[in-house]
């Protein structure tokens, strides 16, 4: 099982050689991503106003199709906690984060979920509770 972060996600999209190897080379790994990575992914599409409509069509119907490759989780209460308590970790730290990568890493923990796949390393490393892999 690993959880697979919007930077990855983005990546595949735009056919990187290094996640496709990634993903060829994993084909076993269980895949799971959240509503907080389909939410960037998606905003990230209609930032794309200038495209055409049948372009946008286009990469929204390859969006989809990345997304039903994972188990796309939702942020509920388990996770709602288990981000509350990231945050105040990092914020006694002094280290915070961005609001959505706390989200997601606490869907990640709240599933069981200790590994996550992002190029996203330096915000996901301050979370102790992540292992954080690369590409």
């Amino acid at each position: 099982m690993i959880f697979l972060d919007t930077t990855f996600l983005v990546d595949i999209l735009r056919k990187d050689p290094a996640a496709l190897s990634w993903l060829k080379d994993s084909e076993e790994v269980a895949l799971y991503t959240s509503e907080i990575n389909a939410f960037e992914l998606y905003t990230g599409l209609f930032r794309l106003s200038k495209k055409s409509e049948s372009s946008l069509r286009k990469r929204r119907m390859e969006l989809e199709q990345v997304l039903t490759r994972t188990e796309v989780l939702p942020f509920e209460r388990a996770a709602a906690l288990e981000a509350g308590k990231i945050l105040a970790d990092l914020l006694k730290q002094g280290t915070p984060i961005g609001s959505r990568d706390v989200m997601i890493a606490g869907i990640s923990l709240a599933n069981g979920m200790h590994r996550i796949l992002t190029r996203n390393v330096k915000h996901f490393k301050a979370i102790r509770q992540i292992i954080v892999e690369s590409y």
